[in-house]
């Protein structure tokens, strides 16, 4: 079995297997709030990652590996990361939905399904099997949470759309005695101690343990900054929530009747040099409960739009730009309540049975394409826009309120 280290992109593959992180190479959350009450503060972003397999043949998952996290710091100490092997999956967890899961299950769900057509024969679904130049994908919750005054960082394995792949998928890891600063995240897809692997047949032509593995990317943790904490600052670029209104009345139960809410993200460029941003479906918003329970989430788009230049601003040194996503409340059958968040290409995040209460929103820009093919609708072509800042930024969560009308 051979083993080749992509330069361009730091990640591994063996005999045309890979695992790769789905992200930009830089992903920074910010450092919530320690409180001395009894309410817990928490900072939440989901990432994707992808095992797949680019070679002629099928392989199989052994059921007895799983993905392990590996956190080092800038000096390349490992930190050790413990998992929560007796600890059920708390609701937090089960809620943790994929970013564009919908599509991603649906893609899944058709190729396996041909696959299956193809051996009705047999009449025999292997699960574990990863079928010639399908891509698995893994959605992975990084969440950031106080514990008796230590920082620590979880890593919830819990893939809604595919639980019966990894028996051990349905835990979670903790890093402890987290503190500002840089860190570098990967995974590996390994056994857990020094279980063995079975010796049949199937389970001897699985992945290789230890050496699979995804490239390196960059993980910060910083502290908010702004008038209210809710903005957070990433080499000289400034991201800030802006919710100008913290109540809001829902409306009527009547249909067609909306309450629009101010939502948005103001970037400021504190750099020397001119810096181009994407608002292509790079917004991803993350609501979360009272109670702590992130709330589901869903993307929807019936229609596509191409890219423009207008999706690609480019903000002067000094100089700040708003972007404020077409959003909105309103009343849906079943007697609930419902969010829309436009995304930028056509598409709308949605939240629903929502009723009156206190939320947490928090705003993720996530562009992971320094260039980008734009539509010229003038003359009908298409040329490339370059230069576009990459990263994966979460900021502050801020809290409102929905009141009864």
């Amino acid at each position: 079995m051979t083993s080749v280290e992509s330069n361009e992109s730091n990640f591994f593959e063996i005999d045309g297997i890979h695992l790769r992180i789905w992200e930009p190479d830089l992903i920074v959350l910010p450092i919530p709030e320690n409180r001395s009450d009894s309410s817990i503060s928490v900072e939440i972003v989901e990432i994707k990652v992808y095992l797949i397999n680019n070679t002629p043949n099928p392989c199989h998952l052994n059921p007895n590996q799983t993905l392990i996290p590996e956190l080092l710091t800038l000096d390349g100490q490992v930190l050790q990361g413990q998992i929560t092997l007796d600890e059920p999956v708390d609701e937090l967890q089960r809620n943790i939905p994929p970013q564009s899961g919908f599509g991603i299950w649906l893609r899944q769900f058709v190729s396996n399904l041909a696959n299956l057509l193809k051996r009705s024969e047999t009449r025999v679904f292997d699960p574990r099997l990863i079928n010639s130049g399908l891509h698995i994908p893994l959605t992975l919750a990084l969440r950031l949470i106080w514990q008796n005054n230590h920082l620590q960082l979880q890593v919830i394995n819990s893939p809604r759309y595919s639980p019966i792949i990894f028996s051990l998928l349905d835990k979670s890891w903790f890093f402890d005695g987290l503190q500002l600063g840089k860190y570098q995240l990967r995974f590996i897809w390994g056994n857990l101690g020094n279980s063995e692997s079975s010796s049949d047949l199937q389970t001897r032509e699985t992945l290789s343990a230890v050496q699979l593995a995804t490239q390196f990317v960059n993980f910060r943790l910083v502290e908010p900054v702004g008038s209210h904490n809710n903005a957070i600052e990433v080499d000289g670029i400034c991201f800030e929530t802006l919710m100008p209104e913290r109540v809001l009345t829902l409306p009527e139960k009547k249909r067609g009747i909306e309450t629009r809410m101010q939502l948005g993200i103001r970037i400021i460029n504190n750099t020397s040099t001119a810096v181009r941003f994407s608002f292509f479906a790079t917004i991803i918003p993350q609501l979360v409960e009272a109670n702590n329970q992130v709330c589901l989430r869903g993307y929807f788009s019936r229609i596509t739009k191409r890219p423009l230049v207008s999706d690609f601003p480019l903000i002067m040194p000094g100089e700040n730009l708003t972007f404020f996503p077409y959003t909105l409340f309103f009343w849906c059958k079943r007697n609930q309540f419902t969010l829309n968040i436009d995304a930028g290409d056509r598409g709308y995040w949605s939240f629903e049975a929502l009723k009156a209460g206190v939320y947490q929103i928090q705003l993720t820009y996530n562009n992971k394409d320094a260039v980008a093919e734009i539509y010229h609708r003038e003359t009908m072509n298409t040329n490339l826009i370059e230069d576009i800042w990459t990263g994966m930024v979460s900021t502050p969560q801020v809290e409102f309120r929905l009141v009864q009308p």
